[in-house]
């Protein structure tokens, strides 16, 4: 009988790319949903609320302008955070709902890369579903995703993966006209990449890595164009790189709170070398142990072990790239895409971080193809477990980001994330400090605080800190002490003296006072908190019109505080423009400190002999906060005023109701009685305040004892 012949094995499934986008964008939605209402977290701040140029866009137009033509290099990048502003204020959905959807368009971009990779075999596509996913949801990418000032990466990601497509496309595009045009577009897209975040400089080597390692005739000329666009972008651009170097380099902010100096170049080269790869490394593979705040030690020395560890890797990751081109052009590129990459930019130019984990995003493209490499090895040999294999590491490692997302949601829970990690590092437990003091959470900001300063001594920032604290607790010797410590030793020190200024403001002393921040303001022109205690200051020296500009002026720097408008209504009211100071305060009564505007619109009516309008503003204040005995008072004062005696007298009822040791509520229902013809009432009023606070500092003892006197 003729033999039976084996079965064929069956043809491999091949993923429709609509299903292959369904999946990426639905897995991604998935592992990120849960970061989408984080608040605004560390540099965040720096980048949206300290920026006046955005915290001042109302229009449209302003939001571009305010991007394109506003400080620093990153135009591309603050368009979007102006455009968020202008769509959502503060409100932080927005902000992480844009990142997310940056990060799906390069989800999707590096499924288009890996499959370009393969030369578009639709046999394989598979793999580059498998590589996408892994890289939709590596727990090492949430620092870019989850964290909003971590979009700098995920937007130059989004253009330089474009370009990293589009250059392949044009490699193997057998059309004539169609390959400069791509390769065009490539270049658009590096300078968009460019203007988002500046280690885009690093894509036009990759890109002369990808013509070295895919060509089987090498085409030098290309390789070495490409190889020099960098040099060419750095002589072009020298003086700004200068520029950035020295400020980077004397990294003053941070120095002068205390913090530790950036590296000499020689070490910070060795040491970032070699964080490579003792820190990216590894959590590319296992993404585990991941901090905002890595302790990283310094390398002092080329002899270092760790260092001669680390050039034999990347000198054994070349070999291994240039060995496997031919045969394995995923696992090649992959290296390349780690190696030859905006990791290495960072090499050039000392920084005070030299590991934050938003700056690995790009290099993530490496994993994907790395990954899609290993899910090809598993096909040919053990092709049962490629499912078993792809969704045991998909769903792991989104498990972990899922895990990871929280992190960033306050303040609190990503120090707290960080001290748990490195315990032993000083800036940690101080930021941690600095967010349970926000959140007036006292005793465990100074716990932090001195946990941090008994790590390192001498972090100016954490005195200044405890001195608010103190000075809040009214302890305003030690405040002082404190303060005038902090300044001696870091005479650049911002904080240090807007903090001193605030001291001698509560001690009345307003020529300390303005010396101090006066220098404050010297050292920091743009500071926010300066101009509004400047304000302060002069309003207790009074110079009204004088304070009144540096109201004006700390709310353009921070519109979104409406304190600061409120203080600014009142400057106006003072500074003799009461039209302006109603504009102010009707422009507060929709808002969060609606009761107050409407208490001060009924204070400028009150003034301007309106005292039925005035009443009808503190009415609407008394609505939207029951507890308000300031305002019953000011209404008591109207009625007075209009001998209107048991209406008033109602009022400072309330008043002493809501808030016993009022001074002048009793004061004035005592005036009120005897206005009425009541003095036995109006005595029993004064002597029941005399008994039972009659031991306290209140000064409104003795004009209750002296009131008490003249009845008799």
């Amino acid at each position: 009988m003729p033999r039976k012949r084996p079965a064929a094995p069956p043809a491999p499934w091949i993923p429709r790319h609509a299903f292959s986008f369904a999946v990426l964008i639905v897995l991604t939605l998935l592992t990120y949903i849960n970061s989408l209402h984080g608040k605004f977290v560390f540099d965040d701040l720096q980048v949206v609320q300290q920026s006046s140029e955005i915290m001042n866009v109302k229009t449209f137009r302003d939001a571009l302008n305010a991007g394109w033509f506003g400080v620093g290099q990153r135009h591309l990048l603050f368009v979007t955070y102006a455009l968020n502003y202008y769509w959502s204020g503060l409100d932080t959905f927005s902000y992480h709902v844009l990142n997310l959807v940056l990060h799906i368009v390069n989800v999707l971009l590096v499924y288009g890369i890996v499959l370009a990779v393969l030369k578009q075999d639709p046999r394989l596509r598979f793999l580059a579903l498998a590589g996408a996913a892994v890289f939709a949801v590596h727990a090492l990418l949430s620092g870019a995703v989850s964290y909003i000032a971590g979009r700098s990466s995920v937007l130059c990601g989004t253009f330089y993966f474009t370009a990293v497509y589009v250059f392949l496309k044009g490699l193997d595009s057998e059309r004539r006209l169609r390959r400069p045009a791509l390769f065009g577009l490539t270049a658009v897209c590096g300078l968009l990449a460019w203007e988002a975040k500046q280690e885009a400089i690093a894509l036009p080597l990759f890109l002369a890595a990808v013509v070295f390692l895919r060509a089987e005739k090498k085409n030098w000329r290309w390789i070495a164009v490409l190889s020099a666009i960098p040099l060419v972008a750095v002589l072009l651009l020298l003086d700004q790189i200068k520029h950035l170097y020295g400020m980077v380099g004397s990294n003053a902010v941070l120095v002068s709170a205390g913090f530790d100096k950036v590296l000499a170049p020689t070490t910070y080269f060795q040491t970032y070398v070699t964080a490579v790869i003792k820190y990216y490394f590894p959590r590319f593979l296992i993404p585990i142990g991941l901090t905002i705040d890595p302790q990283i030690e310094p390398v002092d020395h080329w002899y270092s072990p760790e260092f001669l560890m680390a050039i034999a890797i990347f000198a054994g990751l070349a070999w291994v790239a240039l060995r496997t081109a031919r045969k394995e052009p995923l696992l090649a590129l992959g290296i390349a895409a780690i190696v030859v990459s905006p990791l290495l930019a960072y090499v050039a130019i000392p920084l005070a971080d030299v590991v934050l984990e938003h700056r690995a995003y790009i290099p993530g493209l490496g994993i994907a193809l790395i990954f899609a490499w290993i899910l090809q090895w598993v096909s040919r040999n053990r092709p049962s477990l490629r499912l078993a294999v792809t969704a045991g590491v998909v769903l792991t490692f989104a498990f972990m980001t899922v895990s990871r997302n929280p992190v960033f949601a306050n303040n609190i829970a990503l120090w707290e994330d960080a001290v748990t990690k490195t315990p032993a590092k000083p800036r940690p437990h101080f930021n941690l400090g600095q967010a349970y003091q926000d959140a007036q959470r006292i005793p465990d900001a100074i716990r932090e605080y001195q946990q941090a300063l008994a790590l390192k001594p001498d972090i100016h920032a954490a005195y200044s800190n405890l001195a608010a604290i103190y000075l809040d607790l009214r302890q305003l010797d030690k405040s002082e002490e404190m303060l005038l410590k902090v300044t001696s030793l870091s005479p650049t020190f911002t904080e240090g003296f807007i903090n001193l200024a605030v001291l001698y403001i509560r001690r009345q002393e307003p020529d300390k006072a303005l010396a101090a921040i006066n220098r404050a303001l010297e050292l920091n022109p743009g500071s926010f908190a300066a101009h509004y205690n400047k304000g302060e200051v002069l309003t207790l020296r009074g110079d009204f019109k004088a304070a009144l500009e540096s109201y004006k002026e700390s709310v353009h720097i921070r519109p979104d505080l409406d304190a600061f408008k409120l203080t600014l209504g009142s400057a106006y009211a003072r500074a003799g423009d009461p039209i302006s100071a109603e504009k102010v305060f009707n422009d507060l009564v929709n808002g969060p400190l609606a009761a107050e505007a409407y208490r001060n619109l009924g204070l400028l009516y009150s003034n301007a002999g309106q005292p039925d309008q005035a009443l009808q503003q503190f009415q609407q204040a008394v609505r939207l906060r029951n507890i308000f005995p300031e305002v019953h008072h000011d209404m008591g004062l109207v009625y007075l005023r209009k001998q209107m005696f048991d209406q008033a007298i109602e009022q400072f009822r309330v008043v002493l109701e809501q808030q016993p040791d009022h001074g002048p509520a009793i004061l004035n229902i005592a005036a009120a009685y005897q206005m009425k013809g009541d003095s036995q009432t109006a005595r029993e009023a004064l002597q029941g305040f005399i008994e039972r606070y009659g031991n306290s500092n209140s000064p409104y003892v003795a004009q209750a004892r002296q009131r008490l006197l003249a009845l008799r």
